[in-house]
């Protein structure tokens, strides 16, 4: 059970700074279009936040040994 919290702990800590940084920059042009989410899109992204990462790591490693 431990486990399964820490899980969704870091999943909502995320989804947390996520919020934090589109409200603190939503004049910025770079997060002009980043559309507005509501609660079933945090709980879902705090549910399968690792494959977020498995992805974004992925691409990164691409992108830098092109």
């Amino acid at each position: 059970m431990g486990i399964f919290l820490n899980y969704l702990f870091i999943g909502f800590i995320l989804a947390f700074l996520l919020d934090y940084f589109s409200f603190k920059y939503e004049n910025h042009t770079s997060w002009q279009n980043v559309p507005n989410w509501g609660w079933g899109a945090r709980i879902m992204f705090s549910l399968v936040w690792p494959i977020g990462i498995i992805i974004f790591i992925h691409v990164l490693i691409k992108e830098f040994t092109k």
